[in-house]
């Protein structure tokens, strides 16, 4: 047994008191004449006998009672394999885990935090036996060790780890500890969490080892699988500004198509900033910037318009400038504009559109190959005889042109394949029965067509349409004006409407509406998908819409929007997790780079097309290509959120749901603690508590016998 405080064994100079004392018999008792009383003599040895053993009872519970204090403030506790637990030569191995995530970069008032983990790890590895142990890791990045070693390879590798971007993998390092030298030959094993002690890494470690112990009850604190200590660096209170979060008005991005980009911007820290800036380049040019001024936890949240210039991968760079804590400063975006969108045209076996059509010249114009657009549009016409369901999945999006009916079984397919991610759009013509169309807006609960506004042909205006929702992604970045200059259309004469009622239609919008309130066309969300439906057709005799400057891109943009669910849009990906990514083209054979390093990509078949996957440990923020020998595209990867918060968890909540689990906060211990601390805890284990209670155990009894050994005393 050895003690963490011997200078408190002095303490058990007081133990000696009560016997002094007692000794020294301070008070005598006075002796008085008394009658004689013959009866009380015969009990008189007999009595006072019993009043020594009293006194002396009293007396040795009360000196044991003084030496438990005394053992209590020195500390005391055994060293590993005390009591012929386990051959006392066997070795002890310690797994000491590392946190090297991006926050430790940060610098406290005893210096860089890395850095103070580095000392604390050698002093631990210092502190060891020379038949000990060890095992150092690293909580980010690529795995560094994983072997167990002698305290000189310890010391050299400790010193090794370096700050990383990468991923937060500390649930898994810490995994891989356990399953290194859970059965190893040693008699005791350790693992000890030197950290930061970030809320948003803990937690989860909290969380694995509560959901990995099935055998707990509710609301009882976790034993872990290994003796556990986490190690708190304290913690440092920096200004931190970061972006947290990066949205796309729509998924609707096509070439030259202007897309506005959302972009918060998050004040970590707890004082307010001024005069910092963000900054966007995009495709190599210089967007926009801001000049930003947050209070504290604030979030504010601004924009860019961007416009792709070519089809696959767009990349871009936001920028903070005059931050404190600079590492988290840049986040890369990537904005994938599909090669071609594929589009399935569905139309009536016995109706073919004629070359006047608006609606055919305006494809033919968007199939033109010297269209810069023509590229991004691949439709494919089908009757409903020459159709096939097995097809569907080749296509991003339907659009049911003109039908007379549209059939039970159409719909059904239809159903679950584009709450899957696909596009519908529905153009009636003058023949379409209401009764089979209202089928369709049933099943997608898009509300009911409930009869006809004026005659098909008449060219009588029976109202007007100059209402749009011009916040829609259809109309996103389509017109230039003024601030708070009105937007005014040019109205479309409505010859010929089916009066659509979307009141009981579960969500939706009327991008279009005539003068009565009712939609000429209606957009709707459909679980992962997109639902377009058109109360008029396109041809001459429901309206004028073909002569109006808004049809070309209407058209276009609807056709771009309801094949934009799957495809297209931001393509970023956190660190910390296994990428995956789909992509419909041709890319067998593909591989992940990253500047002039080269990963193989796992290729899996699915009905998307192929699903690429890679772990990322490996990998830093920036951007990542998947590519072949003919085609690329670029994967925004970013540091974890999590790292730019720096929140730290609190010890009494570790302390409340994980048993036998020691959190040690360098803010609260001195070195000589804190060394004494690791000693304890890495090389044995603490009994003070054994003393205490035996120091209460003995002074119940003293009381005990005082109350109830009551000897009377006669003289």
């Amino acid at each position: 047994m050895s003690f963490l405080n011997p200078f408190f064994l002095l303490a058990l100079l007081a133990v000696g008191l009560p016997l002094l004392l007692h000794l020294l018999k301070l008070r005598k008792a006075k002796k008085l004449s008394f009658s004689t009383l013959q009866f009380f003599k015969a009990l008189e040895q007999t009595t006072l006998r019993r009043v020594e053993i009293k006194r002396w009872l009293l007396l040795l519970l009360r000196m044991l009672a003084l030496a438990c204090l005394a053992m209590v403030l020195a500390r005391p506790f055994l060293p590993p394999n005390s009591f012929g637990l386990a051959n006392q030569n066997a070795s002890v191995v310690h797994a000491i885990l590392i946190d090297n995530s991006s926050s430790m970069s940060r610098i406290g008032p005893q210096g860089p935090l890395l850095e103070q983990a580095h000392a604390v790890a050698l002093e631990m590895i210092d502190n060891g036996r020379e038949r000990d142990r060890f095992v150092l890791q690293n909580t980010s990045g690529p795995a560094l060790f994983n072997q167990i070693s002698e305290s000189t390879t310890a010391r050299a590798r400790a010193q090794e780890i370096t700050i990383q971007q990468g991923g937060d993998y500390l649930v898994k390092r810490y995994t891989e500890l356990v399953e290194l030298i859970q059965n190893a030959p040693y008699a005791q094993k350790n693992i000890y969490v030197i950290t930061d002690g970030q809320v948003n890494s803990l937690a989860p470690l909290v969380d694995y080892l509560t959901q990995s112990n099935d055998s707990a009850a509710i609301n009882q604190a976790i034993r872990p699988p290994l003796p556990t200590t986490i190690i708190a660096l304290g913690d440092t209170d920096v200004q931190n500004t970061y972006v947290s979060n990066v949205e796309l008005s729509s998924n609707l991005v096509g070439i030259n198509t202007p897309s506005e980009v959302f972009v918060e911007v998050h004040n970590a820290g707890s004082i307010p900033i001024a005069n910092q800036f963000l900054s966007l380049e995009f495709n190599d040019q210089q967007v926009g910037q801001y000049t930003l001024s947050l209070g504290a936890d604030e979030k504010r949240i601004l924009s860019f318009e961007i416009v792709p210039s070519s089809t696959g991968s767009n990349t871009g760079l936001l920028r903070l400038e005059g931050d404190e804590f600079g590492i988290d400063n840049e986040r890369a975006i990537s904005l994938f504009v599909p090669d071609q969108r594929n589009i399935l045209w569905l139309e009536e076996a016995a109706t073919s559109l004629g070359p006047r059509s608006p609606l055919e010249l305006v494809i033919q114009t968007l199939s033109n190959p010297q269209n810069p657009s023509s590229s991004a549009l691949n439709i494919t016409k089908r009757t409903l005889n020459s159709w096939d369901e097995q097809e569907l999945e080749q296509f991003d999006a339907v659009l049911i042109h003109g039908l007379t009916q549209i059939p039970d079984g159409l719909i059904n397919s239809l159903l679950p394949w584009v709450q899957n991610g696909h596009g519908l759009w529905v153009i009636p013509s003058s023949t379409s029965q209401l009764t089979s169309y209202n089928r369709l807006l049933s099943s997608f609960n898009a509300g009911q067509f409930v009869g006809q506004i004026g005659n098909y042909g008449s060219y009588e205006a029976q109202t007007n349409a100059d209402e749009i929702i011009e916040n829609h992604p259809l109309f996103d970045g389509l017109f230039e004006r003024e601030e708070r200059e009105e937007l005014e259309i040019d109205p479309i004469s409505i010859y010929y409407q089916f009066r659509h009622n979307a009141s009981g239609a579960d969500g939706g919008y009327n991008v279009i509406q005539n003068s009565f309130g009712d939609p000429l066309l209606f957009s709707k969300a459909f679980g992962n998908g997109q639902l377009l439906i058109s109360s008029i057709g396109y041809d001459a005799g429901f309206s004028n819409i073909q002569l109006k400057p808004i049809f070309p891109p209407l058209l276009y943009r609807a056709l771009v929007f309801i094949s934009s669910s799957q495809q297209g849009g931001l393509e970023e990906h956190e660190l910390g997790n296994t990428l995956e990514i789909v992509d419909e083209r041709s890319m067998t054979g593909a591989r992940f780079v990253q500047g002039e390093k080269t990963w193989a990509a796992r290729e899996q078949q699915s009905s998307s097309g192929l699903r690429f996957s890679a772990d990322d440990e490996e990998w830093e923020p920036g951007w990542i290509q998947l590519k072949n020998d003919a085609q690329q595209r670029s994967i925004a990867l970013l540091a974890p959120m999590t790292e730019s918060i720096f929140t730290t968890y609190d010890e009494q909540t570790w302390e409340t749901r994980i048993s036998d689990s020691p959190y040690l906060s360098l803010e609260e211990l001195s070195d000589e603690q804190l060394s004494a601390e690791i000693q304890a805890i890495s090389f044995g284990r603490e009994i003070w508590t054994w003393f205490l209670l035996a120091g209460l155990f003995f002074l119940l009894l003293e009381t005990l016998v005082s109350v109830f050994y009551t000897p009377q005393q006669y003289e």
